[in-house]
């Protein structure tokens, strides 16, 4: 089995015999796997990656061997809970104490095979190719930011960032609220942005943007360092919400005062769980169909797995055009 492994380095491949299979796990061939940004700060040492564990947590799979039933194609929810602490019982799996996360607990996609429990697998629809499909996972992180954004049909929306979370959550935003802004730093996320029906902002026209169209929700999708928190709290208007769903490497000044003065509701949101309709991810599964073509727009390089090096390289040069790089089976 061939395997992308983290190494001190960086990343390198490996020829592994599949380990035993897990009693009532399934086996699966991973069709394809998405590059993150969180695998791209792993790889610059921005955030801490562990030597030998294989990453990779966007995955569309098939079954190879176990109960997993005959699905043509599965997407992988990477987020594994215990099942049995209060943070589950109350459908809050995403903050499992226990839990652990494929790709950056345990071995992930960047493989051949995959081994996980079959409760954490969704049936994909006929139709949808398996990067498309690997998109879930994303998709996913930006449904639970919409619900916890409380988005209205009266909402202005400014999302921070042009990377596949913040298009895909300008995406569900598009068709909640009556206007949607996307700042972009290079001309393909502007582009991108565009082809999805948002006004493509450049960064330095947020705050212009932001004095005359006063949004009510700010949602910040770059994490890492950037200043784009301190940039929310200055572009939303009073008795707004900054929802958070980019993961920072450290500690970020907050403007307290500003916070505090402008009454704003400051809101994280932790990749995806559940609400009163259900799994978050079942949802962005189920959404998939509807909007495959757009979704095709993010999907902008495709890497064999031999060549996992170039593909994080790819995802590190936003200069190249890069929006989501994809890595198939073949």
């Amino acid at each position: 089995m061939l395997q992308a492994q983290w190494t001190a380095e960086g990343i390198g491949l490996a020829e592994l015999d599949p380990p035993p299979l897990r009693p009532g796990w399934v086996r699966l061939r991973v069709l394809a796997c998405g590059i993150c940004g969180s695998d791209v700060h792993a790889l610059h040492g921005s955030l801490e990656r562990t030597c030998g564990l294989t990453p990779g947590h966007e995955i569309a799979a098939t079954p190879l061997d176990g109960p997993a039933g005959r699905s043509e194609l599965y997407v992988v929810e990477p987020r594994l809970a215990c099942g049995s602490c209060d943070f589950c019982k109350a459908g809050k799996r995403h903050l499992c104490p226990r839990g652990g996360l494929i790709g950056v607990t345990l071995d992930g996609g960047l493989a051949e095979t995959l081994d996980c429990p079959p409760e954490v697998l969704h049936t994909v629809s006929a139709g949808i190719e398996p990067a498309c499909a690997a998109l879930a996972e994303p998709l996913a992180v930006c449904v639970r930011g919409i619900h916890r954004a409380r988005i209205s049909t009266s909402s202005c929306v400014l999302v921070l960032g042009a990377g596949t979370v913040g298009l895909l959550a300008g995406l569900l935003a598009r068709d909640r609220a009556a206007r949607v802004a996307v700042s972009a730093r290079y001309p393909h996320q502007r582009h991108a942005a565009e082809r999805l029906g948002l006004t493509a902002l450049d960064e330095a026209s947020v705050d212009a943007w932001a004095e005359g169209s006063a949004p009510d929700v700010v949602i910040e999708t770059v994490g890492g360092h950037a200043s784009t928190l301190a940039t929310a709290l200055r572009a939303c208007r009073p008795g707004g919400r900054v929802v958070v769903l980019g993961l920072f490497g450290g500690p970020v000044a907050l403007d307290a005062r500003a916070l505090v003065e402008k009454e704003l509701e400051l809101v994280a949101s932790n990749t995806y769980g559940s609400d009163s309709r259900g799994s978050e991810m079942a949802a962005a599964v189920g959404l998939l169909p509807r909007h495959a073509a757009e979704l095709g727009v993010l999907l902008t390089h495709r890497f064999a797995l031999r060549d996992v090096a170039s593909a994080l390289a790819c995802a590190s040069d936003r200069g190249a055009g890069a929006i989501k790089v994809s890595v198939l089976a073949r």
